[in-house]
């Protein structure tokens, strides 16, 4: 009889048979806590690549908009929750917060959390307008308690959708598209991802906190997971040819 490739006794054999019952898959690194802000133009994609982080589990996508539902439906780990006021959004998030599986909290639209608080503050202080700089520092408050209490968790990721709006310097317009989101929110958020301006869908990276500007010429074809991954790895080599800039395989 030839021995056994695995064990010569039967003491080598329960080891092995031990060591078989204990083995495990080495478990992926999870990515970090992230707040990611998406920009475009209606209709350019910012729900449906925002809801390509149920890659990563439970999606919780907190809608201002009333248009979300058609998109949540296209994948399984998004539940839904509209809103219509500040109040409204605060519950939902500390709802999910307190109650709900760590996963990725969506804010859509983002554009909204700035007028629903300063609806909010109007409403406390029965002002008709809020005016003075030092009270805009309230209406930001309310805003960033939103945020700030997501961040804190660190527990979910945060994603926040913004339409676009004309930016304007000294009462000038530059010609350029910027996002219209309170203006504390982008320093607060770790990538920025936009959709360009014309009808190609392509998807420019305007901040990102990982590595660099050195990213995939083409990220439209990928998902938000899959964008965060290349992103937040350390950039390759790049090369410049002509106007264009490329990453040297």
């Amino acid at each position: 009889m030839k021995p056994n490739p695995y064990f010569a006794n039967e003491k080598e054999k329960l080891d092995l048979m031990a060591r078989r019952d204990s083995f495990k898959f080495t478990e992926p690194e999870p990515l970090p806590k992230l707040v990611v802000l998406i920009a475009g133009r209606e209709g350019s994609g910012k729900t449906h690549l925002a809801c390509t982080m149920s890659e990563l589990g439970p999606v919780y996508l907190i809608d201002t908009e009333y248009r979300a539902q058609i998109v949540s439906r296209k994948f399984k780990e998004v539940r839904l929750a509209v809103v219509k006021d500040f109040m409204g959004m605060a519950v939902a998030v500390k709802h999910i917060l307190k109650h709900q599986p760590p996963g990725t909290i969506v804010l859509d639209s983002g554009s909204d959390l700035q007028t629903f608080a300063e609806i909010e503050y109007l409403e406390r202080t029965e002002k008709t307008a809020v005016g003075m700089p030092w009270n805009w520092a309230e209406v930001w408050r309310l805003c960033n308690a939103v945020i700030d209490d997501i961040k804190a968790s660190q527990q979910f990721n945060l994603v926040v959708t913004t339409r676009l709006k004309e930016e304007y310097v000294k009462e000038q317009a530059t010609g350029q598209m910027v996002p219209r989101i309170y203006s504390t929110l982008p320093y607060k958020a770790d990538l920025v991802l936009q959709f360009g301006i014309d009808k190609t869908r392509k998807l420019l990276v305007t901040k990102n906190g990982f590595s660099g500007d050195a990213v995939p010429e083409d990220l439209s074809k990928f998902t938000l997971p899959e964008i965060i991954k290349q992103l937040a790895i350390p950039p390759a080599p790049v090369t410049v040819t002509g106007q264009s800039l490329k990453i040297a395989s």
